[in-house]
């Protein structure tokens, strides 16, 4: 969902319940994207183990090749079985290395770098949020026959006011952008990902034992 700026230079309840929401929709966001980062790191940790222990059952292979080479047919039948072997985990080491550019890579430098934006707006709102607040409550209880004071607090809310619109129209900038942008990146990282594992079992089908 996006927040609408009119909403926001009113400071209205409407604007507040919509930041709310927001807010705790982004906060559940990192944690799925975190949860699936980690996920991806573990599964091309064990992909490379994986891909070691094969490497390790090829050259077993190879090996019984060469011993075997009084006998061509079984010679040639490993050697070309071993081959095929190798092509599958060159092309499994390919599918981790763009599953981690897809995944991993770009979702991680969406965390940090999108969503940290984010975060430093909304410390900044809050931050000018309290100070407005107190603004408000200090003129709310100056002393009106007291024209120096009144004038002091009204100049300090003033001031305030202005500063409060600016962060206020920054954050919702930064919201509305990420709210736009956590979709492209989404699809564009499973969609690049998908892509992969298609070339993948397309490479696969070429693949003679």
């Amino acid at each position: 969902m996006t927040v609408d700026f009119e909403e926001c230079l009113k400071d209205s309840p409407r604007f507040r319940a919509a930041l709310e929401e927001v807010e705790g929709d982004v906060a559940e966001l990192e944690l799925k994207l975190d949860k699936l980062v980690k996920l991806c790191i573990v599964m091309i940790d064990t992909g490379k183990a994986f891909c070691a222990a094969n490497k390790q059952f090829m050259n077993g292979i190879r090996d019984l090749a060469q011993y075997s080479s009084n006998d061509a047919v079984v010679e040639t039948s490993l050697t070309k079985f071993s081959d095929s072997l190798q092509e599958m985990i060159n092309f499994h080491t390919i599918l981790f290395d763009q599953t981690q550019r897809s995944i991993k890579a770009q979702l991680q430098n969406f965390v940090k770098e999108d969503l940290r934006k984010f975060k430093d707006a909304k410390k900044q709102f809050e931050k000018v949020s309290e100070e407005k607040e107190n603004a408000l409550v200090k003129n709310a209880q100056v002393q009106r026959n007291k024209q120096h004071e009144v004038e002091e607090a009204t100049n300090i809310l003033t001031a305030t006011r202005k500063c409060f619109r600016h962060i206020a129209l920054d954050y919702v900038l930064q919201i509305n952008v990420l709210q736009s942008k956590r979709r492209s990146e989404i699809l564009k990282s499973v969609r690049y990902l998908l892509k992969s594992c298609f070339k993948y079992f397309s490479m696969k089908l070429h693949v003679h034992i």
